[in-house]
């Protein structure tokens, strides 16, 4: 159900939000404490929990937060994913009870969790509470299984993009709720650019954040005559970032371009700032265009996702074509054309409008109470549709052998967790292996390193029928434990291998590599390490 209709609240209700993981805040996080802060402004029953399942570190800045808010928080033990294969089957089993208990004493009207937690939604079921999941981009590849459905009934995305390609797969109850930013104060109509421009790129040097199109966009049109200064504000760590940085330095670009790395003041580099570059290739629609439109900057942006719902060209901003360097750089050769001219002035105070009919407290609060209404009262409706859903009960008899097993090796295995984050994938991924090796497959294990050791010790225990020939590393030789580790081009072009991607860093080219070689994922390859995507 597409939903977008506004119900009046009639009483406050109590909401449990569940948040990442305290000291790893993202995006996603930070779009769902922002709309607890409302619904905590407006009169509910706002109660926080953090996972401590990576530990019980919290930014300093997020207590002063909850202080100043009067949100009360609390920790609790449950994994999170933002897709549906790294879910941790021995954490729910193991928390599921305490957790239950938790959320009992605070008997609450509606659970709200960021990305997919099973075991929030499994808590939800049995208790009759409706569960909210705030979920963002997807790939198609991910449902290539038919998972046991742990998956939440109702969806909050920030674009109508991808709410709808959610709930092609898992037929949610859906709607959209744009980012909110409480900052309108600081907008300054008729704001005068600087000299030189500056303009900003920000969030985590990533690949799927496109940064480096964006430099080289930059320095192409520096080379057409454009004048101003690029800064790039996030975490800078990587391999990716590390050839950002190469390049401003192979082409001397460091009077014009500054990697900045992760600024824990924003609200002060949007005030000094004239235009926001969004390069993005995967984003649902991201926040940073909400935020600089708050403070007044002019956007450049791809057309990702549910961008063109929002930024439409030439009208409250400059919409790419596409994420190449010569569509971006197109954009902001186009933007220094208008300046001085009324069609930037028009642009710019579209901006602001556009900012007030979709990022304003105000809409998002009334858009957002709307369908916790409606959640709650569809929840009592479909209470009977509901009670065939898998249960906890459920899940512990599919999963029994192989807790079982788990628990029976847990002082053998090298690194428990690395392989409890997988036993859900492997149950799921069990029958194409055996279909595979009755087939006559050879099997490899991709990775020579920590990850490919815990792999060889997930095989070994839970798929003891399966024989590994071999691994595959492009940057080590020789033997691991007992095996011979080979280089990948000749073993890829075989048409009856199966390979067990092991690695973290460095998966993108590899996938890149199967998919050149018409390995098909959960058919020719299957990922047993965590998913970096």
């Amino acid at each position: 159900m597409r939903n977008n209709s506004i119900y009046a609240s009639k009483e406050k209700d109590k909401i449990l939000y569940f948040l990442d993981y305290g000291k790893y805040f993202g995006g996603a996080v930070n779009t769902l404490l922002r709309q607890a802060l409302l619904t905590k402004r407006v009169g509910y029953k706002v109660i926080i929990f953090f996972s401590d399942y990576w530990g019980k570190e919290l930014q300093e800045k997020y207590r002063v937060i909850f202080q100043k808010e009067g949100i009360e928080y609390e920790w609790a033990t449950y994994q999170i994913a933002s897709h549906p294969e790294d879910v941790d089957i021995i954490c729910i089993d193991a928390h599921y009870e305490q957790l239950k208990q938790k959320i009992l004493v605070h008997n609450p009207d509606i659970l709200h969790s960021v990305q997919i937690n099973p075991c929030v939604e499994l808590v939800s079921r049995e208790l009759g509470i409706p569960h909210i999941m705030n979920i963002y981009p997807l790939l198609p590849e991910f449902f290539s299984v038919d998972y046991i459905n742990i998956f939440p009934h109702y969806h909050i995305c920030d674009s109508w993009y991808w709410a709808e390609r959610w709930h092609s797969y898992l037929k949610t109850d859906y709607t959209c709720i744009r980012t909110v930013v409480d900052c309108k104060e600081h907008f300054v109509k008729g704001k005068m650019l600087r000299k030189p421009i500056r303009y900003i790129c920000t969030g985590v040097l990533d690949v799927g954040k496109n940064q480096l199109n964006v430099i080289r966009a930059f320095h192409q049109a520096l080379q057409e005559g454009v004048s101003g200064i690029l800064s790039l504000y996030g975490y800078d760590e990587g391999i990716y970032a590390e050839e950002c940085r190469q390049y401003v330095i192979q082409y001397n670009l460091s009077e014009w371009i500054h990697i900045e790395g992760f600024c824990t003041d924003m609200e002060s580099v949007y005030q000094k700032s004239d235009v926001l570059i969004c390069g993005s290739r995967r984003d649902s629609y991201p926040n940073v265009i909400s935020e600089a439109m708050a403070y007044g900057l002019v956007v450049i942006s791809t057309p990702v996702a549910g961008v063109p719902e929002i930024i439409k060209d030439g009208e409250n901003g400059y919409l790419t074509e596409n994420d190449s360097v010569e569509a971006i750089c197109k954009k902001i050769v186009e933007f220094n054309s208008d300046i001085g001219q009324k069609r930037l002035e028009i642009i710019k105070e579209n901006t602001y409008k556009t900012f007030e009919q979709n990022h304003s407290p105000e809409v998002v609060t009334k858009s957002l109470l709307a369908y916790y209404e409606h959640v709650v009262q569809d929840n009592k409706k479909s209470s009977e549709i509901h009670i065939t859903d898998i249960m906890i009960s459920d899940i512990r008899k599919r999963f029994a052998p192989m807790i079982h097993l788990f628990y029976q090796k847990f002082e053998e295995f090298a690194d428990p967790r690395k392989i409890s984050l997988k036993l859900w994938y492997l149950y799921h991924i069990k029958p194409a292996i055996e279909e595979a090796a009755q087939r006559g497959a050879v099997f490899y294990i991709w990775g020579a390193g920590k990850y490919g050791l815990a792999v060889k010790e997930m095989l070994e225990v839970f798929l003891p029928e399966i024989s590994i020939s071999g691994f595959i590393d492009s940057n080590r030789s020789g033997t691991f434990f007992e095996y011979i580790i080979n280089e990948p081009k000749e073993l890829l072009k075989k048409k009856n291998t199966v390979l067990f991607v092991a690695v973290g860093n460095g998966q993108q080219e590899i996938f890149r590599q199967l998919e050149d070689n018409d390995k098909i994922f959960n058919k020719d390859y299957f990922i047993l390490s965590v998913r970096i995507w």
